[in-house]
C-alpha cells in the first residue's frame, strides 16, 4: 500500500507582474531571457556531474555535492521526508 504526499503553499500577493517559462519565474520576459542566458553560460554555478541527465539510485537518498564532498541532511530530516 502506497501513501500519498502533497505540498500546499501559500503566500501574500506582492502586486508585481509575473512572467514564467519552464523553471524560471521573473517579473518580465526580458528577465526570463536573462535567466536563460545566465543558465546557459554558468549552469548557475556549475553542474558537477559528467552528464546533464544524471540519475542516482533511489536508495541513495538526498545529498549535495559541495567542493567534491557529499553532504547529507540530518537523519531525522531524511526520515521525516520519506514517510
Amino acid at each position: 500500500k502506497e501513501g500519498v504526499q502533497f505540498l500546499l503553499l501559500q503566500g501574500k500577493p506582492i502586486n508585481e507582474p509575473v512572467a514564467q517559462h519552464g523553471p524560471f519565474v521573473m517579473n518580465t520576459q526580458s528577465e526570463i531571457r536573462d535567466a536563460f542566458m545566465d543558465y546557459q553560460r554558468t549552469q548557475f554555478g556549475g553542474w558537477p556531474w559528467p552528464k546533464d541527465d544524471m540519475v542516482f539510485p533511489q536508495d541513495k537518498g538526498r545529498f549535495a555535492l559541495i567542493d567534491g564532498k557529499e553532504t547529507r541532511p540530518p537523519s531525522s530530516t531524511a526520515e521525516s521526508c520519506s514517510s
